[in-house]
């Protein structure tokens, strides 16, 4: 019994470690998925100094080939790679024509993502593939994807953000400016997020201020 609790805690733990990252569309520059975890799976720096997207975007040698072509109109998905779930959460799903300088919501989830996730537990179901829609207006062309999540339990400065190159095929010109902006939060960035402000609650899914109308 002895050995089983000590067995079931180094598993715990090394859920834990893992944090969370997704798999597809595959995330810029990111290394083979690792299940006892890595630096590339950890939420953003509470300061925000990475914000966006790690700043890979910008990072030379950073192979920004697309990964997936999605055409407007259609339907997209990214899965979850490497995850501790804690307790679930909710996610966005969003698009940048500017290089990550502003960001249109495709699809927001409230609550389950990831999906079946009981309270403090970092365990969560087999099926964790999110779809989303591409917008037929879209404009086709290169665009920067990114998986963003505010998780139910841990600790409130993380603010997690995975980034893919991706290729928009169509007939579409919109840049999507009018569509809701990417929530941001849980981090202190000046000029944009003061101390005390946007603060996820610990134990309840985040609900959106402006989640647009793929919900």
């Amino acid at each position: 019994m002895r050995f089983l609790a000590i067995l079931l805690l180094s598993i715990s733990a090394s859920l834990v470690s893992g944090h969370a990252r997704i798999k597809s569309p595959k995330p810029l520059d990111a290394p083979v998925e690792d299940p006892t975890g890595n630096a590339y799976n950890a939420p953003l720096n509470p300061d925000g100094s990475d914000f966006p997207c790690k700043q890979l975007h910008k990072k030379a040698g950073v192979d920004m080939t697309p990964t997936e072509s999605w055409a407007a109109g259609s339907s997209a998905s990214f899965e979850y790679g490497a995850l501790a779930a804690h307790s679930g959460g909710s996610c966005q799903a969003s698009l940048s024509y500017d290089n990550g300088t502003t960001w249109s919501v495709l699809k927001s989830f409230h609550g389950g993502c990831p999906r079946d996730v009981t309270l403090n537990s970092n365990l969560a179901g087999p099926d964790q593939v999110f779809p989303f829609p591409i917008p037929a207006e879209a404009k086709a062309g290169a665009a920067l994807f990114a998986w963003t999540w505010t998780a139910v339990t841990g600790n409130r400065d993380e603010f997690y953000m995975n980034c893919a190159s991706v290729e928009i095929t169509g007939s579409g010109t919109s840049t999507l400016e009018d569509y809701p902006a990417m929530y941001v939060g849980d981090m202190n960035i000046p000029g944009q997020i003061a101390t005390g402000e946007c603060r996820s609650t610990a134990g309840t899914a985040l609900l959106y201020p402006n989640p647009g109308t793929e919900v």
